[in-house]
């Protein structure tokens, strides 16, 4: 398989795909930031933190892949950097462990520059807007990450970013 530079991106054949994910456990170290007055910085420390913890985690479903679930209100945001796991016991100090409940979520992978172009959270709105779906606002968005594609700060990343949609 031939590596991409940072210029090139992947576009999958369907931009955007709904599907259901089923009730997730996840385990990992979370982060809360205050947008106006945050320290940004924690970000690649917690990061930092749990790749250097990542055995420790018990239980784990797949080890090739980390989730970043996410949310936000005006003020702050929490993010988490997570495994999956079989079940929540045995967690580490400092870390959460929490149940993600079955949704239905609009993804969309994407593979290219950093800063994203294009950005995968503006697909997943148009795609929303184009089809009639709704943002389901009290559900948290994921970020799925490979670990043998790491994100470059300011040259690439690839990941799937899972907006979560209201059922009618």
């Amino acid at each position: 398989m031939q590596e991409k530079s940072a210029n090139e991106q992947t576009i999958q054949a369907e931009p955007v795909q709904v599907l259901k994910l089923e009730e997730m456990k996840v385990v990992g170290f979370p982060i809360n930031v205050s947008f106006q007055d945050g320290d940004f910085s924690k970000i690649g420390k917690t990061k930092q933190l749990f790749m250097d913890r990542l055995k420790e985690i018990k239980y784990a479903v797949d080890t090739e892949t980390y989730w970043a679930p996410w949310y936000s209100c005006e003020n702050m945001f929490t993010y988490f950097y997570c495994l999956q796991v079989n079940e929540l016991s045995d967690i580490l100090d400092g870390m959460m462990g929490f149940t993600i409940p079955t949704a239905t979520y609009a993804v969309v992978y994407y593979d290219g520059p950093h800063p994203m172009n294009p950005d995968p959270y503006g697909t997943l709105a148009a795609y929303r807007q184009e089809n009639g779906l709704v943002h389901a606002e009290k559900k948290m968005i994921l970020e799925k990450y490979r670990f043998d594609r790491e994100c470059i700060p300011q040259e690439r990343v690839t990941l799937e970013v899972y907006g979560p949609i209201k059922q009618n």
